[in-house]
């Protein structure tokens, strides 16, 4: 029978924190730019219609990696559902519809209000939330699953939620979106690194399995730097981000030590660190 901790586990409940942390980065922006026309409710229906499309991210990736194999006996990273049949395919897939749903519910407002570019973004995502891990050519087995995540956490999520604020679209809300979409790209990178090995059986071919183990810990490294290097051209921030650079730093020099399941430890580290960077980042905005 399926239980509601078996559903818990399958909306990956880290995951779902940043995209907290994404959502209220990309709020604090707009209403440190624009706080006369800030609207709780568009960043409420923001912060819905993101949640709904990663879990439903989340439920087709353990869908179709349970049905390809990808996720097989010899998996090193936590618990599926479908892999340990605590949930059927059936409920996966209607899981799955449900979120799609909810996301389509949530973003009608959303799409009335940032015009026509909206409903593009929108079927991109729905789409993007099949692509991800199905259909014949996955994004996530072809190396681009790092690049959709940039762009989804980073570009779509924070400089989407502002300009639906703001309506005004300018190059400085990048420099945030990319930080945060680098440390999201660095959480990705960690996952498919440890996965290497089974990934490779599977013939799913992850950027990691491409660069090798290696290379691909020499880019989660560039990723988890990048951020606190792209302070020097970003105009909302001052010296208080910095105060995580231990961190990033001693995250660089610990991915050399771990390997195998060692890098579930890193996993949640790095998810850490996103949330530490979306919260801090956030309050420095709103102290100025």
């Amino acid at each position: 029978m399926t239980t509601l901790s078996s559903w818990f586990l399958v909306t990956r409940p880290k995951t779902l924190l940043v995209a907290l942390a994404v959502i209220l980065l990309g709020q604090t922006l707009a209403w440190v730019d624009s706080p006369v026309n800030f609207s709780f409710y568009i960043a409420t229906l923001c912060m819905v219609c993101c949640m709904a499309l990663q879990i439903a991210v989340n439920l087709s990736n353990d869908y179709f990696d349970g049905k390809s194999g990808v996720d097989g006996d010899d998996r090193l990273g936590p618990d599926r559902a479908l892999q340990k049949g605590l949930i059927s395919a059936a409920h996966l897939r209607l899981g799955i519809i449900a979120m799609c749903l909810l996301a389509i519910v949530s973003g009608c407002y959303l799409i009335y209000v940032g015009g026509w570019p909206y409903v593009v973004l929108g079927i991109l995502s729905l789409v993007g939330v099949y692509v991800y891990s199905g259909g014949p050519r996955p994004l996530a087995s072809h190396g681009l699953g790092e690049v959709a995540v940039f762009l989804y956490f980073g570009w779509l999520a924070v400089v989407g939620s502002y300009y639906l604020q703001t309506q005004v679209l300018t190059f400085a809300v990048f420099i945030p979106a990319s930080q945060v979409g680098f440390l999201v790209v660095a959480i990705m990178l960690v996952n498919n690194i440890r996965d290497v090995a089974s990934d490779r059986r599977a013939q799913k071919f992850t950027l990691a399995t491409r660069l090798g183990v290696k290379a691909s810990k020499h880019l989660y490294c560039l990723t988890v730097l990048l951020p606190s290097l792209l302070l020097v051209i970003d105009r909302y921030q001052g010296l208080l981000m910095l105060l995580l650079l231990p961190v990033q730093l001693a995250l660089c020099i610990v991915i050399y030590q771990r390997d195998g399941k060692q890098l579930n430890a890193q996993l949640a580290q790095t998810s850490m660190l996103v949330l530490l960077w979306g919260g801090l980042y956030s309050v420095d905005l709103m102290l100025r």
